[in-house]
């Protein structure tokens, strides 16, 4: 058995969880990008090429991340030939607030307030966000009696949320149909090209992600967090069977209160920073490119691949 991927977002865990569950691996890149991942131990395969959309016919397991929606589109995905881990379906729900919302919703789980037009105050601070997942790129901070000018720039779909001046969270889970058991693998934090505003307050800099940092939460919060993600799962079920199957995340403002600002339908690309947790579920460290690969490893040892390939 093969499993492949896109050498972007997360391939770099998915292939080495991959390698440590003793699977072949495959992995499908642009001639501009071979030489460092060329470098590497992680594909036994090298698939060099300008059309990511050659994975779709791929005869292994494609392990699709944060990159696949961008390079390929929900249509092409949703009909492709390749058996992808895990619900194909449930990729689309990050796409809208629309639907991140009826998900969130759905689960009970809060989330921030969406500001309309006739609500903005002048001096108040607000957080606009474009719509999808896009790693911060475009998102953006404003006074209120700022926002008119800024967004009449915009030409993208959007929203108003009000500001939580707080920390970001971004939550790791994974759904397993095998075990039937919800594990919280990780948390971190993102570092944002913003972050240097405090260093160089010359101008405003934007909120693309440049990395992510493992946080270790108090333990505390960890009970409620779970919650959240065992609500969600239940959502899912209902509204896009079979559910979720294996990894996702919820992403979290929290200021003393946890308010939900999206959530990723795949592999986050925070799960590339370190984290621990896997250890409360398993004997040795569980990244979650590694758990998906465990996850493919028991469904094939118990004859129920179908569980977790759409």
């Amino acid at each position: 058995m093969i499993i492949s991927t896109i050498a972007s977002h997360s391939s770099l865990q998915i292939l080495l969880g991959a390698k440590d569950e003793g699977f072949m691996t495959r992995l499908y890149v642009k001639p501009e990008r071979r030489a460092f991942y060329a470098s590497t131990r992680l594909a036994d395969e090298l698939v060099v090429t300008e059309d990511m959309g050659a994975i779709l016919d791929d005869d292994g397991i494609v392990i699709p991340h944060g990159s696949f929606v961008a390079y390929l589109g929900l249509e092409r995905i949703e009909r492709a030939r390749a058996k992808l881990f895990g619900n194909r379906h449930f990729l689309k729900w990050e796409t809208s607030f629309e639907l991140q919302d009826k998900a969130l919703d759905e689960a009970g789980i809060p989330r921030v307030r969406v500001i309309e037009p006739d609500e903005i105050e002048p001096g108040k601070l607000y957080f606009v966000r474009l719509e999808g997942p896009r790693g911060g790129s475009g998102h953006f901070i404003a006074r209120g009696e700022e926002l008119e000018e800024k967004l009449g720039e915009l030409r993208e779909p959007h929203r108003i949320e009000e500001f939580v001046p707080g920390v970001y969270l971004y939550v790791h889970f994974f759904y397993s149909p095998i075990l039937g058991r919800l594990e919280l693998l990780g948390v971190d934090e993102r570092v944002v090209i913003a972050d240097g505003n405090a260093r160089w307050p010359v101008k405003p800099l934007p909120y693309t992600i440049a990395g992510n940092v493992g946080v270790a939460l108090r333990e505390s919060l960890l009970p409620r967090l779970y919650d959240y993600g065992l609500a969600f799962v239940e959502a899912m079920k209902k509204l896009e069977p079979p559910g979720i199957i294996g990894p996702f995340a919820l992403h979290f403002a929290y200021d003393g209160s946890f308010r939900a600002i999206g959530f990723a339908s795949r592999i986050d690309g925070g799960s590339n920073a370190l984290h621990w947790y896997g250890r409360l579920y398993w004997d040795e460290p569980m990244s979650v490119g590694r758990r998906i690969a465990r996850e493919i490893r028991l469904a094939i040892d118990e004859d129920r691949l179908g569980e977790v390939v759409t």
